[in-house]
């Protein structure tokens, strides 16, 4: 539907309302006084308002979870207990992680080059003796938010490739989010007590990126990452 038509129809209706005021209130209401002539052009203006807010529609966005100020206080409190967690080899055991993507490689080599060009993430190394002839790599990340609103998914995983015992770790492009707000249209809040209230909530806030690399115990490891035993 074209603003146009929508404009169509709302002085369709405003010419109804004027049809509809004269006939129930008489002609003397809408022809006398200033005052009454402007309520009755102001509150035109206003129906026509409200019904242009309700049918105009948004396209292209995307609705992220709103978290409450609690849920925000918890997450960063977590954040504060993830470096040793992660330190001490216990990934499994870490709170407030999200696990976003997973790859396993075949290694014949006895020696794991890891070579990372995406500086927004950071590498820890485990090496497990159950584990053999493999490598397995998993990203994961803490809650990502905008103004109280869940990002988190907004941001991918890296490209991530193994060749000639070399595991690469590319990095991801730029990603670019527009903050768009609505709130009710002012005919439906200018009667309210203190009208229509925003807040501005947190900001903005980008959540920490790991990624966590399983090798056999006998691996000799090289070039970037942490070895948490």
């Amino acid at each position: 539907m074209s603003v146009v038509f929508l404009l169509f129809i709302i002085i369709l209706l405003m010419l109804s309302f004027g049809g509809i005021s004269n006939k129930f209130f008489g002609a003397r209401f809408m022809s006398g006084y200033g005052t009454t002539k402007i309520f009755a052009a102001y509150f035109m203006i206003l129906l026509g308002a409200g019904i242009l807010s309700l049918v105009v529609s948004v396209e292209d966005t995307f609705e992220g979870d709103h978290l409450t100020d609690k849920e925000i206080e918890e997450h960063d409190r977590l954040n504060s207990d993830i470096y040793p967690t992660l330190e001490s080899g216990k990934i499994d055991e870490a709170e407030g992680l999200i696990k976003k993507d997973s790859w396993e490689f075949s290694l014949k080599e006895q020696l794991l080059d890891v070579k990372n060009m995406n500086q927004n993430a950071q590498i820890f190394i485990e090496k497990v003796d159950s584990l053999e002839e493999k490598v397995q790599v998993a990203h994961y990340s803490t809650f990502s938010y905008l103004d109280n609103i869940d990002i988190t998914d907004r941001f991918p995983s890296p490209e991530i490739k193994l060749a000639d015992a070399t595991l690469k770790i590319f990095p991801t492009d730029p990603v670019e989010i527009k903050l768009v707000k609505f709130s009710n249209a002012f005919p439906f809040t200018q009667f309210s007590e203190y009208g229509e209230q925003s807040s501005n909530g947190y900001g903005m806030m980008q959540g920490m990126e790991f990624l966590y690399i399983r090798v056999p115990a006998d691996i000799e490891i090289s070039g970037d990452g942490q070895v948490v035993n």
